[in-house]
């Protein structure tokens, strides 16, 4: 049975004619093969790039069955421009495109499945697995082929941060948000990557969903043939991409004229940069003198590479994006990020300094010794305490112990890097026999990351009395469930009372509540989805449990920070890290190790919703004073500027 077409093929004609003819020649003849046994399947359009291109075809090899058949003036090589070309005559919800090198018959045959599923998908671009062919070959392509080697079921933003990952002919796209997108990059700079441009700026607005569909090999642009080299090198498009990923409401494409503008460029003045720059003003005048006399000199940004895997990005957002992000109009810093299991000597050698984040394989072991070889100066963060986590924590034992390889390589890393740069006193203490220098910086949050949806805050709008409360948690399971029972007896207390919770999984504890009742929410790659999800659900009052080992004392606040940006009112454990950083009964409510003690820090909370907006005010207040990225940028570059100047140890 025939369905209506519901995605439309837009099959690219570009690139170096005398290398690409025999190839394109083939393509069309399987396009025409296919349309002409199911012409309902899909809708073609061929977009050919220019009078060169469409004089090597006959018109019998452009006679495919209901296809479209467009030539564009002048070659431009450019895909985006390209695609953006025809996109006004595209009429299917759906689009999917094609190029030089596209198996065409494997994309046929997964048409069945995409009628039948593109119906009911919610996000606005879904993509199947990738093709070996696929596979990371230079440093800024992906390595993973199948989407579930990665334990993911979408394409985390945070991951295209570091891999060029989404594979193009396998992927859907829907229209209408390709348009309000704006359409793709024509920059000739981003000749290569312009579809790498787009997956940025459409996973940050939505999640790119992932399904097992059959691998459909496909052009690769990092390597394509073009006649005419237009794109940047690979070192200028991996920064400025980051900078444009900076922007974190940006649905616009990159333009030429803002990548130059990034990338280069001499260094303004002082005064320049005061004018223009509110981030700028806020750090003290002898840190910018010392600065910007440091970039004089170089002539150039710093070049910084973060290397980590792929549970890292939340921790390279808090520790390093969020301030790269503020810094972005100074000219100052280029960053870029690379997976640590695939990143190789030419992902480092042109950097100024290269964090090592959370790194614990062999391949982060070798390419430490590669950046001391090249004295390159290197930098390891680490904020959980991994020296006791496998003596007090048994799952893990196997992974943390003395002799086990993450451990030792862990231990390797910090001896040889020239800074190790964590955020709380006991692991300080933990790491100074290991480490050459130790540097301690508060840990920060992005509270606009938080902002209350629709303008909604807890400090300045009551909820009406009609309104449901909600109390829950935030973050990976814990040992300690005591705050999970009282979360349920709270809810069977108070049939006011919903309960929502963002983790790995929903604990078993909530399994006897209404499911109407419970909002569950997985965790996501993604931080700043994940900010703003937390969010929009608006919770009241949120729980964070700790328990009282020497690696939870070692832990960052985060929760604290977390809770109080998101507007809602936190109760905690009577524990490290927390009794460092809360003022009982003032910024937040501590429970003991009691189920009784938590339900009734949680009910003395609901029942008084002066008390609960009052202590969100103050902690709030506290937060943006103490803990906001402004207002620990300052300490931030003092050690950027302490990593990139120090004199080498050997």
């Amino acid at each position: 049975m025939n369905h209506l077409p519901i995605t439309t093929a837009v099959v690219l004609i570009t690139g170096d004619i005398d290398r690409l003819a025999e190839q394109a020649t083939q393509l069309l003849f399987d396009l025409r093969y296919y349309a002409e046994r199911n012409p309902a399947a899909a809708r073609i359009v061929v977009v050919i790039d220019g009078a060169h291109w469409r004089n090597h075809f006959s018109d019998d090899e452009l006679a495919i069955e209901g296809a479209l058949i467009r030539t564009v003036t002048g070659a431009s090589e450019l895909p985006g421009s390209l695609l953006n070309s025809v996109l006004d005559e595209v009429t299917t919800d759906w689009l999917c495109v094609l190029g030089i090198g596209s198996e065409v018959s494997t994309w046929y045959s997964n048409l069945p499945r995409w009628h039948d599923l593109l119906p009911s998908v919610t996000t606005p671009m879904i993509a199947g697995y990738r093709s070996h062919s696929e596979g990371r070959s230079a440093a800024n392509e992906s390595y993973l082929v199948h989407q579930d080697d990665a334990f993911s079921s979408d394409y985390p933003h945070a991951w295209l941060q570091m891999l060029d990952l989404v594979p193009l002919c396998n992927s859907m796209l829907r229209v209408d948000f390709l348009r309000e997108m704006g359409g793709f990059s024509d920059a000739p700079a981003l000749q290569r990557m312009w579809w790498w441009e787009f997956c940025l700026r459409a996973s940050r607005q939505h999640s790119i969903g992932a399904i097992d569909m059959q691998p459909v090999p496909g052009p690769r642009w990092h390597h394509y043939a073009f006649h005419t080299e237009q794109a940047a090198t690979i070192e200028q498009n991996l920064a400025g991409l980051m900078h444009l990923d900076a922007e974190s409401q940006r649905v616009s494409p990159a333009r030429e004229d803002e990548l130059t503008a990034l990338l280069g460029g001499s260094m303004p003045s002082i005064a320049v940069l005061s004018a223009r720059s509110s981030s700028w003003r806020l750090l003290p005048h002898d840190l910018q003198t010392r600065l910007h006399a440091l970039l004089v000199a170089r002539g150039r940004p710093l070049n910084i590479t973060v290397i980590g895997g792929v549970n890292e990005p939340a921790h390279n957002q808090l520790c390093f994006f969020n301030f790269f992000a503020r810094m972005r109009h100074w000219g100052a810093v280029n960053w870029r990020a690379v997976l640590d299991e695939r990143a190789t000597v030419g992902d480092v050698a042109q950097s100024d300094l290269v964090i090592f984040s959370r790194v614990r394989n062999d391949n982060g072991v070798a390419l430490m010794s590669a950046c001391q070889e090249r004295r390159i100066r290197t930098l390891y963060m680490q904020d959980d305490n991994w020296f006791w986590l496998g003596r007090e924590w048994s799952d893990y034992a196997a992974i943390f112990t003395p002799g086990a390889p993450p451990y030792e390589n862990f231990i390797k890393l910090v001896r040889a890097a020239d800074v190790t740069l964590t955020y709380r006193v006991p692991l300080a203490e933990d790491l100074k026999p290991y480490a050459k220098r130790v540097v301690t910086l508060p840990t920060n949050v992005d509270c606009r990351a938080f902002a209350a949806p629709r303008g909604r805050s807890a400090t300045t709008t009551p909820k009406p009395r009609t309104e449901r409360l909600k109390i829950g948690y935030v973050g990976s399971l814990r040992k300690n469930m005591l705050a999970f029972d009282a979360l349920v007896e709270v809810a069977h207390m108070r049939p006011d009372v919903d309960v929502f919770v963002m983790s790995n999984a929903l604990p078993d504890e909530l399994a006897t509540l209404p499911t109407a009742r419970v909002q569950f929410e997985p965790y996501q790659f993604n931080y700043a989805a994940y900010a703003a999800t937390v969010a929009a659900a608006a919770p009241d009052v949120l729980v964070a449990p700790v328990g009282r080992t020497r690696f939870e004392a070692s832990k960052c606040p985060n929760k604290y920070l977390e809770i109080t940006a998101c507007g809602a009112a936190g109760v905690y454990s009577r524990a490290e890290p927390y009794t460092s950083y809360i003022n009982d009964g003032e910024t937040g409510l501590f429970a003991d190790d009691d189920v009784a003690s938590w339900v009734a820090a949680m009910t003395r909370l609901l029942d008084d919703p002066d008390l609960r907006r009052a202590m969100v005010a103050r902690a709030q207040a506290h937060v943006a004073a103490e803990f906001d990225t402004v207002a620990v940028l300052p300490k931030f570059v003092s050690m950027l500027l302490e990593s990139v100047s120090t004199p080498l140890r050997d």
